[in-house]
């Protein structure tokens, strides 16, 4: 089975420490890297660095799966813009059940569109709302 690497891209800083949150749980990630749009920066200079680290992942011969917290925003332009310079997964709406999925399956899932749906429903199914009547029993 190949390689497969994680690239999180957000706005901010949101994407490390959304890794550092799934470390805590499944330990060290070492081939998850975040980045993130930070005030100041440029999209131009995420890009370039987003760019970096698929040139990096494609002479690895691994593939790389890339994570974005917002549709239609800044960060997911430079992860659609990813899909032009390599041949990578793009997952949008990144949250802290899909990277567990993901940490969880990576090494073990053999095919990689199933490991991407997999993580993608974990995403979903990680949306849960309550209210005031699961403390009466309804």
């Amino acid at each position: 089975m190949k390689e497969r690497r994680v690239l999180v891209i957000t706005h901010g800083h949101f994407g490390e420490e959304l890794v550092k949150s799934v470390e805590m749980i499944m330990g060290t990630q070492d081939y998850i890297t975040a980045m993130g749009l930070l005030p100041g920066r440029s999209v131009d200079e995420l890009r370039e660095k987003a760019f970096e680290v698929l040139a990096k992942n494609d002479a690895d011969g691994v593939d790389t799966i890339v994570c974005c917290d917002l549709f239609g925003g800044s960060p997911s332009n430079v992860a659609l813009s990813c899909l032009g310079k390599s041949d990578c997964k793009v997952m949008l709406g990144v949250n802290m059940p899909m990277l567990v999925q993901l940490a969880q399956d990576i090494h073990d899932t053999e095919d990689l569109d199933e490991l991407v749906n997999n993580a993608a429903q974990a995403a979903r199914d990680g949306v849960v709302v309550k209210d005031r009547a699961i403390l009466l029993g309804r």
